[in-house]
């Protein structure tokens, strides 16, 4: 059984008994050994250090939520309850739970469609003008555009038809897309400090699936590593969650995705610690400034700072576009790798 975390003389009965307190951290039991981690594993991983974290978060949580999108959700009710989703982004939890298989299909088709008309447009019409002013041709303007610019315009306009495609789908359709995949995934709770994973068993043809088995377990018992991969695409990056004393891996990186540079791990190893860390106010995300006011610590943390409670929702976009553009920089100089580890006082790791 974990060691309680919470003061009960001096801190707010919302919290649970094991809520998770960086200036608190109980005493933890050596590690006998890795389970997680082979040898092979542990060349292609870094353990990352617990403690002395910076106000960062990856880039995507804050610019995939603009003011104005904010404002347009105010307006109509949540999509999360009109069709009894599990995901939940609250002052209490986060929890992943992916859609089905159509709804995650057209996601996955605006992503590729947002990437190829802000990434590959812009090349392919920097190609196109340069044949268009630079080669000589013989066949006529026609003949070429058919020919030889046609496949351009193709690249040009990909992108844009497949957003409008996925836009329509989910404004169409949103009965049949926002919908509960096989159920949860994983969740980490502030207000309890546990993380909770949902482990489905294997899914036979003709047969009812069986139910998952959910297991629990301290937030202060699990190390982030930062896992490297290669693929064609060069050197990949994701972030997951390793139970130091058992063999449960909870890839959180599932929200962020892979990534080329390490340092998007690193600033979502902050992020999490920051969010369930109860003697910090939430993280300065968009999406959670409705919830501020519902949280003790942060709800005193506001008062006293004469924050504003719209602070993001009536922010214009030049400045938020500035918040961003801080945000990419601040992660960009991010000093993960040379900070001490603070759990490494509490216990002797096994390797």
């Amino acid at each position: 059984m974990p060691n309680k975390c919470r003061s009960e003389g001096n801190f707010d009965p919302y919290y649970g008994p094991f809520a998770y307190q960086s200036d608190a951290i109980p005493d933890q039991n050596n590690q006998t050994k890795e389970l997680n981690r082979t040898g092979l594993d542990r060349s292609a991983s870094l353990r990352l250090p617990w403690g002395n974290t910076r106000d960062v978060m990856p880039p995507g949580f804050l610019s995939d939520d603009p003011p104005k999108k904010l404002r347009r959700l105010e307006k109509r009710t949540d999509r999360v309850e009109d069709y009894d989703l599990q995901v939940e982004n609250s002052h209490e939890c986060f929890r992943h739970a992916p859609l089905a298989f159509q709804g995650r299909f057209f996601d996955i088709m605006s992503v590729i469609g947002k990437f190829w008309s802000y990434v590959v447009s812009p090349l392919a019409f920097f190609m196109l003008l340069l044949m268009t002013l630079f080669e000589e041709r013989e066949k006529s303007w026609l003949e070429y555009s058919l020919n030889e610019a046609l496949p351009y315009l193709i690249f040009l306009g990909g992108g844009w038809i497949l957003i409008l495609i996925a836009d329509l789908a989910f404004r169409l359709f949103p009965k049949w897309l926002f919908r509960n995949g096989r159920g949860p995934e994983w969740e980490f709770n502030r207000r309890t400090g546990m993380i909770k994973v949902w482990q489905y068993p294997k899914k036979f043809p003709f047969l009812p699936r069986k139910p998952p088995v959910v297991v629990e377990k301290p937030f202060y018992e699990f190390d982030a590593w930062c896992c490297a991969r290669v693929d064609r695409f060069g050197t990949l990056f994701d972030l997951v969650l390793s139970h130091r004393y058992s063999k449960l891996d909870v890839t959180v990186g599932d929200i962020l995705g892979a990534h080329g540079s390490p340092t998007m791990c690193y600033a979502y190893w902050d992020f999490i610690q920051n969010y369930m860390d109860v003697t910090k106010p939430l993280p300065e995300m968009p999406m959670l400034e409705q919830y501020r006011h519902l949280d003790p610590t942060t709800a005193k943390h506001d008062q006293a700072a004469g924050r504003p409670s719209r602070y993001w929702r009536d922010m214009d976009d030049k400045t938020f576009k500035q918040k961003v553009d801080d945000m990419f920089t601040d992660v960009s100089i991010i000093d993960t790798t040379r900070r001490p580890d603070l759990m490494a006082e509490k216990l002797n790791y096994a390797s």
